[in-house]
Formats: C-alpha cells, structure tokens, sequence
C-alpha cells in the first residue's frame, strides 16, 4: 500500500474523534436523536479546524445502517465504509472553486430529484462555497430553499463574508473556532505515540504554536519533523526544521536594544541573516517573544495564559524585569510595522536595520522628559508601598511632605495663571477703552453739524455784531486795514464749516480713486457714476453734476447715494456729503434771492449808525475812496449780487426743466404729462379726456 499522509491517515471517523468543536457536535447529535434534521448547513471557520471532516461524520451518522446510542457511526455497514472511501453514491462532494458555473449548479439541480441508492439521505457537500460566482448562487437559491424531503447540503467555506446573505438566511450556520494549544499537543502525542515515536514536550510546543490553531497544519508539520529527523523528534532538531531563532539569542536582541546599543544588535541580526534565517521569520519570533515577556510582566507567571513549564515562564519573567512595558510595546509596534513595509520594498533588510538603529538610538527611545519622570514616579510608588513596618511611621511622614509639596506647587501655578489673565483682562479692556474714545470722535467729526455755503459761520456774525458798537473814530482809523482784509477774504476760498476744508481741486484729483474703490464695491454704480463729474465744493458738501442727456445715470446714481458717499468719505478723509445735479447749473444758482447778501460773507461788512436822511445829505461831499469802501460796503455788495443775478439769468435756460419741477405743485395734469413727456412715463390718454385734458 502507498504511503498515506498523517492528517489524512488520522482524519475523524466520529463525533469523539473532533476536537475543539464541542458545540458544532452537540447540536448535531441533537438534531439526529430528536429528528430534526435541517435540509441545509453552512459550516465556517479558517483551515484546518474540521469542516468537512465533521460533515463527512454527519453525512456517515445519517445513512449508518446500526448507529450506537448516542448516534455515532459503526462505521463497519456498507454505507460507512462506502463514505470512508469516497466512493458512496449518497455523498458527494464538490469542490466549488473548480465548479463554480451556473452550468455545474443546473447540473445539480437536476440529479437533486434521483433518491438515495442506499441510505436514508443524499448529502450534498459543497466545499469552499464562495468560490461560487453570484449567478450561480441565484441559480442554487430556489433548489436549497425546497429540496426534496431526502436531500441535505452541507456548504463549508473559510469566507463566511463572501457568501450571498440570500444563502447564508436559507442555511443553519455554525462556527469553527481555531484549537488550543492543549487540544493540539493532545492529538499530535495521539498520533507520535500510534505511529511508534518519542517527542519531547518542549517539541510539541514548538510544533503545537506553528500550527497556529489548525489541526490539519500541526498533523503536516509532525510528519514532516519525522521525516526530517528520522524518528529524532527533540526540540533542537524540530528548530532546524523549522528555522526558529534560539531564544538566547532573541534575549540579547532585547536586551541590546533596551541599553542602546546599536552595534551588537546589528552584528547579532547579521549573524542570523547569514544563517539562513528570514527576515519576516524573525520579526514573527521577536513578536511572539515580546507578546510572552509582555504577558508575564503584567499578569504573572502563574495566571494560566501561557501553556509552558514553570522553568522557561520564570526564565522569561527575569528578562521581562529588564524591560520596561512601553519598551516592550514600541518594539512590538515597530517590527509590525515593519512586516507591511517588507511586502512593498525592494530593500527589504534595510527596512529592517532602519528599524533597529531606531529602537536603539538614544533620542528615539523612551528616554524623554516625560518617560523618565513616570518611571521614577513608578519606582517612588514601589518603594513607599514596599517600606516595612518599622519604617511605616516615616514613609508616611514622607508622603505628606510631598503630597504638601505638590499642593504647593499647585496653587502657585493657580496664582500665576490668575495673575496672567487679570493681566491680559486689563490690557484688554484699555484697548477698549481706547477704541470707544477713537470711536466717539470719530462719531463728533461725522456728526458735526454742516454750515450751508454762502452763509455766514456764527463766529462771524457775533464778530460784526461786536465791529458795529466799535467808534466811528476807530473805524476811521482802520479804513485802509479794512479795505485790504476785504480784497483778501473776497479773493480767498470759503472756510469748511467744520474740521479741514476741502477744495473742488482736490475733489478731481481724487475722482479717479473713487471710481476705482466703487467699482470694487458695485461695478453697476461706477458705470453710472462715470458720467457725472464734480461740479463744485460747498463746505462739506460736494456737488456732482450730470449732463442734461444722462438723466438714467443722474436717477441711478442718486439712488445709490449713499454708497458713493461712504466711498468718497474714505478717500478724502474727511466727513463730507454728496449731492447730485442735473445739468451744468451749480448750487448757488439754485439758492432764492434772500440770500444774497449772504454772499458778501468774505467782505467784513461794517455799517453806519447815521439815519438814512443824514447819508443822503452828505451824499454829495467828498469822501476818501477807501472810506467809502469800507463806509458804504453794501453798495459793492449790491453791485456784485447784481452780476451775480445777470449770471444766474444767463444760465437760467440749463435748469429750466429743475425749477419748473419745483413749481409742479401748482400745475395740472396736462402741464405735469407735457414736462415729462421725454421720461420713461406712459400718459394715459383717457386721464386727460377725463380731466379735460387733449
């Protein structure tokens, strides 16, 4: 007979011979002794841990022809031998990665009808049951929803993920769990001990912990340690085998690493290198060899977790005492990380060294501010917790001493920080008190009230209140002095009514830049503001006249008036206001005629107290021409008033249209719908029959 391997010369034949599985073998057995056989199973869990072999038990138990008591197998009928073979008519098997097409599941679908040959049931096993494509998932749906009474599926797969949710709600699911080191040490000295070998125990650990939790693997791994070691089955030949680093060795590595030492690390990482030993192999060993010495540092060497003999776990405990918890958990993360590096580098033992200079650098390790002052804080606690009873009076007396050294360290950094930030308060509330002063002025300067131009300021008027109580001896004095200041003030521009006077000049210079900052506030506006141009300068007051023919961009730009003022004021710097006009007229001609003595306003005006009568009789002798300048100051301020008028008369046709729309209270609907006719307003024809009107 050719030679047959382990795993499959020692696959269960029963319920007692899975192991690990207890509550997939509890309910199947139930379900057997109360007949409630289910027509579909989903079995899931990693390699190794006994899917089919379990389903091939069930498949035996349901069509054995002398089952025992508790419903295990003979496993001598014809039906059990017939599935130990393979070759039973009744079972069958299929391997779903190679007939994973709709056509194999039609083909199923209709062999399902045929009944058993020879047992009770025809079980199906689909083996790695994901590998189906979706199509023939669907195509399975209807057939495992409503099989026949004498059909069971058994479905295993170690993708429980990527089975369809339409499939997994139609099946009872159950779950294999990796094996634990015990159960797996058990059957490999099982099957050591039936096939005539002698292993050590430390062997079957090392083989039992490779195996990682599947049976199927610690079975491989033990025939091939036989093979390798012909029948020698000792913990040094096992090592070989499998190339695992000397735990020595992996005990210098640490603790190299824990004293900063980059140069032996290294030299002892080259020596294993060149050894033959992987890269990945080694940081899996440094890993699991960090997770044991993290183990035992935290939780002891008596809690259980570790399945080893009581001289290696207090070997390991003594290397762990060298070690501190976040050295030990950094070299864990580090070398993690690493084993994803290593899949994409081209360099992969440079990752490696990279990663050993860094452990053991000085700057990179625990050897901060910070992780100084916990360690020392953690031996401090060790030891006042460790100090005996006779000394326990002044461990005590100590810990007041710092527990009252810490409450005053702590209530100086209070008072510290209260004084920074009644500081910071202070200072803060000055500057806003500067603010509101800066602001209140501000609001004085904006608010202060306008004088309208061509009137006189109050100043000048209690001035010449108080030049006409003076003498006239002193007026006579001071004629040629008047006489000179009166040429000077009527050729000089008009004072601003308040704060720095602003000239049309300086209006047009500036015009550009008003343009500019409005077009970045309302392009609209500026396109409108375009064809108006400053027109004159009256105190506080700047006057923007329109041409007759842009009357749209008079009516738009006096709507948005506001906004060019706000504008304009940013540019002068200076508290102004705006005003449109239509047409060439300026402002002063729009003023009534009570106010042109006004005008005079840069002339000081001084009058005689002589009656009217005396004036006219003295009219005819001689006077100085400087003292009837200053004496009669009324007449030049007539005559001029005069030119003015004939001036305002020649411009009186441009602002026709202006005053007749002041006047439009005293004119009827026909003359109001004649002045507007060149407007955009419609006249309705039938207002005007109405009021008489053509």
């Amino acid at each position: 007979m050719s030679f047959l391997s382990l795993y499959r010369k020692y696959r269960p034949e029963n319920f007692n011979d899975l192991i690990g599985q207890d509550q997939v073998k509890i309910t199947l057995k139930n379900a057997l002794k109360n007949d409630r056989v289910a027509h579909a199973y989903l079995f899931a869990g990693p390699r190794g841990t006994g899917k089919t072999s379990t389903a091939k038990v069930f498949a035996k138990s349901l069509n054995c022809a002398n089952p025992s008591a508790d419903f295990e197998p003979c496993g001598e009928c014809n039906s059990c031998q017939r599935i130990e073979k393979g070759n039973s008519l009744d079972v069958i098997e299929i391997d779903a990665a190679s007939n994973r097409g709709i056509d194999e599941i039609r083909e199923l679908r209709e062999k399902v009808k045929f009944y058993p040959g020879e047992g009770q049931y025809k079980v199906y096993i689909i083996d790695e049951v994901h590998m189906l494509t979706k199509g023939a998932f669907n195509a399975l749906l209807k057939t495992l929803e409503e099989p026949p009474e004498s059909v069971v599926f058994i479905l295993a797969t170690t993708e429980p993920h990527e089975v369809i949710t339409t499939i997994m709600s139609r099946c009872q699911r159950f779950d294999f769990t990796l094996l634990t080191l015990t159960n797996l040490k058990k059957r490999l000295k099982y099957i050591a001990e039936a096939e005539g070998y002698e292993i050590d125990r430390e062997a079957l650990d090392i083989l039992a912990r490779s195996a990682r939790g599947g049976m199927r693997d610690a079975i491989s791994l033990l025939d091939q340690a036989i093979s390798f070691s012909d029948g020698q089955l000792s913990v040094d030949e096992i090592s070989r085998m499998l190339g695992r680093i000397d735990k020595s060795d992996l005990k210098d590595f640490l603790l190299h690493l824990s004293s900063e030492q980059s140069q032996p690390a290294l030299e002892l990482l080259d020596k294993q290198l060149e050894s033959g030993l992987g890269i990945e192999r080694f940081s899996d060993e440094l890993i699991e060899y960090c997770r044991e010495l993290l183990l035992v540092k935290e939780c002891g060497i008596d809690s259980g977790i570790l399945e080893y003999s009581r001289s290696y776990l207090e070997e390991i405990a003594s290397v762990a005492a060298n070690l501190s918890t976040k050295k030990i958990t950094r070299i864990i993360d580090e070398f993690a990380s690493l084993k994803q590096k290593l899949r994409s580098s081209a360099r992969p033992r440079l990752q490696l060294e990279i990663s050993v200079i860094k452990l053991s650098s000085r700057g990179s390790s625990g050897s901060s501010l910070e992780a100084r002052l916990s360690e020392l804080e953690f031996k401090l606690d060790n030891f006042l917790n460790s100090s005996g009873d006779s000394a326990g009076n002044n461990s005590s007396d100590f810990k007041q001493k710092i527990e009252a050294q810490k409450t005053a360290a702590e209530k100086e950094k209070t008072s510290q920080n209260n004084e920074q930030n009644n500081q910071s308060k202070r200072s803060s509330k000055e500057e806003n008190t500067d603010k509101d002063k800066n602001k209140i002025q501000k609001n004085n300067r904006e608010t202060a009230p306008t004088q309208p131009a061509g009137r006189k300021p109050q100043q000048e008027k209690e001035k010449k209140a108080k030049s006409e109580t003076e003498p006239a001896a002193e007026k006579t004095a001071s004629a040629e002095k008047s006489a000179a200041a009166a040429s000077s003030k009527e050729n000089s521009p008009k004072p601003a009514a308040a704060g720095g006077a602003v000239s049309l000049n300086q209006v047009k210079e500036n015009w550009a830049r008003v343009l500019k900052e409005t077009r970045q506030l309302d392009i609209s506006v500026q396109a409108l503001l375009r064809e108006g141009e400053p027109a004159a300068v009256e105190g506080k007051t700047v006057i923007i006249a329109f041409p007759e023919s842009k009357k749209f961009h008079y009516k738009g730009a006096s709507s948005n008036k506001a906004l060019v003022a706000r504008v304009l004021r940013n540019v002068l710097n200076e508290a102004v206001e705006i005003e449109f006009q239509l047409g060439a007229k300026k402002k002063l001609a729009d003023e009534p005629e009570t106010s042109a003595p006004d005008r005079s306003e840069g002339v000081e005006v001084v009058e005689d107290s002589k009656p009217a009568a005396d004036r006219g009789q003295n009219s005819g002798a001689e006077i100085d021409p400087a003292v009837e300048e200053v004496d009669n100051p009324s007449n030049k301020a007539e005559e001029s008033s005069k030119n003015s008028d004939q001036n305002l008369e020649a411009e009186e046709p441009a602002s026709q249209s202006a005053e007749v729309a002041e006047q439009a209270g005293d004119l009827d609907i026909e003359s109001l719908a004649r002045i507007f006719s060149g407007e955009i307003i419609e006249v309705d024809k039938s207002i005007l029959e109405n009021r008489g009107g053509n």
